[in-house]
């Protein structure tokens, strides 16, 4: 079994731990607290070609964009990739330019990646994409809750190791990780996330890339 096997096992075992400390300490807030905090996964962030932001329709304030502008100015990243959608019959990525320009931000440097798919599917073929755009090192920003599930499924780089992917979790205000058990909404998402979470993980576990 090759590493994407192995990482089946790891995120077999990770899901028996969260489970066993959900039952057996589910009162304690530390408990609820240690277990927040499994969702998050942050890579060293270094000056790469590019910043990609996947669509989450939770970020109702474009605080993924908000965040990727500054990691653009800090050199992160030369171009933004986003993924598009409409809200109300508009162009999001119309919007998002309209916000990088009060940053001093040039539209040309926003640009729209269409993916097909979600899932697993939507990310292999952003890293096909990524891979074939000739591009070295890709920052993804996602929100924190998500970010233990796209370092799975992104993994370090791609099947032929051209594209390093690395994880920068945002923090967003419409989540609470520190007390996700007290805020309704933060439940929700927490809830939402341990099932894709899982779900990656069972298709981690059953597939991963092993070859017979």
């Amino acid at each position: 079994m090759n590493r994407n096997g192995k990482a089946g096992w790891g995120c077999l075992i990770f899901l028996l731990i969260c489970v066993l400390v959900a039952v057996g300490l589910s009162v304690h807030p530390i408990s609820l607290r240690f277990i927040g905090n499994q969702f998050r996964h942050e890579d060293r962030v270094s000056p790469s070609d590019a910043l990609y932001i996947p669509r989450f329709e939770e970020d109702r304030n474009g605080e993924l964009y908000v965040d990727a502008f500054r990691e653009y100015w800090a050199g992160s990243g030369r171009v933004i990739y986003m993924e598009d959608d409409k809200l109300f019959g508009v162009s999001i990525l119309e919007s998002v330019h309209r916000m990088a320009r009060t940053r001093g931000i040039k539209e040309a440097v926003v640009k729209k990646m269409d993916i097909e798919g979600e899932g697993s599917l939507g990310v292999q073929k952003a890293k096909r994409r990524f891979a074939a755009m000739g591009y070295k090192s890709v920052v993804v920003l996602v929100p924190e809750y998500a970010s233990r599930r796209f370092h799975i499924l992104f993994g370090k780089t791609t099947g032929d190791g051209k594209t390093v992917f690395l994880i920068k979790p945002v923090t967003v205000s419409y989540y609470k990780r520190d007390r996700w058990w007290k805020d309704a909404q933060s439940r929700i998402i927490l809830l939402g996330e341990m099932f894709r979470l899982g779900s990656v993980c069972v298709d981690q576990f059953k597939y991963g890339e092993t070859k017979g």
